[in-house]
């Protein structure tokens, strides 16, 4: 399919290798003789003499298995006309879709892989590829799309560069604020905070568990708690790992002031927070149901949520605000990429199903309208009936405010440990310095420059 874009992925004289070069360099020549039996890769089959005098059956299908987690509680139907699109396009390749649910990534990928069966074609985040590029499970595309990359972003592009090579196309990319219920706000007098003082003071107010509502709800039960952290550490000039990826970057003045603010005082000293011991569906149905003043939130729930389930509800949103003069406002913004397994099992049918997904049709139909988050191509036009919400949540990248994930395979390692020391602070069992302390000496020990 043709895109909008100057350099049309489909147009194999824009490759500095055609794909069955490609091919030839990275499934070797056995292989490629046993390509002849898929449709799409060579010429079909001549009718054969003699017999009946018919012609040969038309293969059937190669099958290409497609695995994402979700960005929307729709995720099977935005796709069904998307890939449906693509197959009749394509009636040499069937597409199976099938939703990882975001709890269980980890397990499932690594089950799969093991096993031999990886889906063909699959998305994930920049915290998490890293570990499958060094288990070998990730397909080198680098010579395949190098001439994609004017197309895309320089942040985007840029993270999915790693050990030389590069490993997939950008999709989509992510960002975070505050989300504030203004009629909890109008309703106590309480005006929208600037800053961090203002922030506390206001989650205070609105506080009364008496009644079951709470100033506001920082936590993230699961695996993504890092989406919190990481920012709030932004304010102060602190993150989790050095350039080196060999020390940490948090257990310094500016992480231990973080640490303090949030965790420490506003929500075990004023208990001014929805309980540690709430699941996300507590605190999301608190929060819709009105009983939140602020909550972490990613753009893509505003309009699939929110607006949906909560639609008498007025927001406002903020982000991490500056702490010291060595921070900044910040925002977690990371970005995801589509991906081919190292072992998939019909190589041509992944290829023509990443050119797909990496059109400017995809950006705008899943990316903008299906899941309102943020295309990394150039030159896709913001909607114009985007939500205000997440206009401006956007507009602080475009301030510098992003802040993501440092491209390592100890990412995941580092952030689980430093989950359980901001557990640990609010729920007053250590102080924050004492907790970024501890999280050091038992993150180096694995930290290897990875």
């Amino acid at each position: 399919m043709s895109q909008s874009s100057s350099h049309a992925l489909s147009a194999p004289a824009r490759y500095k290798m055609s794909r069955r070069q490609f091919l030839l360099a990275t499934v070797g020549m056995g292989a490629v003789a046993g390509l002849s039996t898929l449709g799409g890769c060579v010429a079909p089959a001549s009718p054969q003499p003699g017999g009946s005098g018919g012609t040969a059956p038309a293969a059937a299908p190669s099958k290409v298995l497609f695995w994402k987690p979700p960005h929307s509680e729709q995720e099977t139907e935005l796709w069904q006309p998307l890939l449906a699109e693509f197959m009749e396009e394509h009636p040499d390749v069937e597409v199976e879709h099938q939703v990882i649910p975001w709890t269980s990534v980890d397990e499932q990928f690594t089950v799969a892989f093991a096993a031999g069966q990886p889906p063909d074609v699959f998305y994930l985040p920049d915290e998490w590829y890293p570990k499958y590029v060094n288990q070998g499970q990730v397909a080198d595309i680098t010579d395949y799309i190098s001439d994609w990359e004017d197309q895309y972003t320089t942040a985007g592009w840029a993270g999915v560069t790693y050990k030389g090579g590069t490993w997939g196309a950008p999709f989509l990319g992510v960002a975070q604020g505050w989300i504030l219920n203004m009629n909890l706000f109008n309703d106590r007098g309480v005006s929208i905070p600037s800053n961090w003082e203002e922030f506390r003071s206001a989650a205070a107010a609105l506080t009364d568990v008496s009644t079951g509502i709470y100033g506001a709800a920082p936590f993230v039960s699961g695996w993504g708690s890092w989406i919190i952290y990481v920012p709030l550490l932004a304010t102060s000039g602190a993150r989790v790992l050095t350039d080196d990826l060999r020390g940490v970057a948090f257990n310094n003045e500016g992480g231990i002031a973080a640490f303090r603010t949030l965790y420490e005082e506003i929500g075990w000293t004023d208990k001014s927070t929805t309980p540690l011991g709430f699941s996300d569906d507590q605190n999301n149905q608190l929060s819709l149901q009105g009983n939140v003043g602020m909550q972490w939130q990613e753009t893509h729930r505003i309009k699939a949520v929110w607006r949906q389930q909560a639609p008498d509800l007025e927001l406002a949103t903020v982000p991490m605000f500056q702490l010291t003069d060595a921070g900044m406002p910040a925002t977690w913004a990371n970005i995801g990429f589509m991906f081919i397994a190292a072992e998939a099992k019909d190589k041509p049918g992944a290829y023509s199903l990443l050119e797909y997904l990496s059109t400017d049709k995809i950006q705008v139909e899943y990316v903008q309208k299906g899941v309102d988050l943020l295309p990394l191509k150039k030159g896709i036009e913001p909607l114009p009936d985007g939500d205000p919400i997440v206009n401006e949540i956007v507009s602080w990248l475009g301030n510098g405010w992003g802040v993501g994930s440092q491209i390592s395979v100890r990412w995941r390692e580092a952030i689980e440990v430093l989950k359980q020391e901001a557990e640990a602070v609010i729920s007053g069992l250590k102080s924050a310095e004492q907790a970024l302390e501890d999280a050091e000496a038992n993150i180096l020990p694995f930290l290897d420059g990875e």
